[in-house]
């Protein structure tokens, strides 16, 4: 697997990445990666690990969580719910197909937003362009 790192995150002491095996799809194939935990100085108690697909739309704006012009394509969630220990690395692997899409002629990428719910109500979101041929 071609670890492409698409999303990277900190969320209190707990660092989060997210790789797939390759940046460039084609609609209807299937994706696949791994979603990293690595531990910091305390125990996390991880609750919830939801990726979303989106299509962003022409004048959104990056600093909203989901601006009201992008559209959610497809929402897949990783059972989570597990302690990530001080210093632990920890793996989760994902794969979901894509659906079939009817994009804007004008879109050329899509966003991979990477949500993390941590058990003591810290949640924290990462994004990265996911691109469909």
């Amino acid at each position: 697997m071609l670890d492409k790192i698409l999303t990277s995150l900190k969320v209190g002491e707990l660092t989060v990445d997210t790789r797939l095996e390759k940046a460039d799809f084609k609609a209807d194939e299937t994706v696949s990666g791994k979603v990293i935990l690595k531990g910091g100085n305390e125990d996390e108690e991880v609750s919830r690990i939801r990726l979303t697909l989106l299509e962003p739309k022409e004048g959104s704006n990056e600093n909203k969580d989901f601006d009201e012009s992008d559209k959610v394509l497809q929402m897949y969630e990783i059972k989570s719910e597990q302690v990530v220990e001080k210093a632990q690395t920890v793996e989760k692997p994902f794969e979901f197909r894509l659906a079939n899409f009817d994009l804007d002629k004008d879109t050329n990428a899509l966003v991979l937003r990477t949500h993390i719910t941590i058990g003591d109500g810290k949640d924290s979101e990462d994004e990265a362009e996911i691109r469909i041929q």
